[in-house]
């Protein structure tokens, strides 16, 4: 599943993944990592520390919520890439 997602991400595409939160609750979510989608003003600072994901888990810019966001791969249920729809 995350080579799929990162496949997914690194084409620049809006993903919509469907995970459950470590509380339970089930959660859906349009993000990205291509800086061409996100806001300049929500770009990481030059020379952070700002990582984008992990083997366990993802950090995405959540387009909806308008703000950074990560989930852990293992708690995925589903994913659709926007260009599929």
């Amino acid at each position: 599943m995350l080579k799929e997602i990162k496949h997914i991400l690194g084409r620049g595409d809006i993903l919509i993944v469907e995970f459950t939160k470590k509380n339970g609750e089930k959660r859906k979510m349009k993000c990205t990592t291509s800086m061409d989608r996100i806001p300049e003003s929500a770009h990481p600072l030059e020379g952070s520390t700002f990582t984008y994901n992990t083997e366990k888990s993802l950090r995405v810019y959540d387009v909806e919520a308008e703000g950074w966001r990560s989930f852990r791969v293992d708690s995925v249920d589903a994913i659709t890439s926007t260009s599929e729809l």
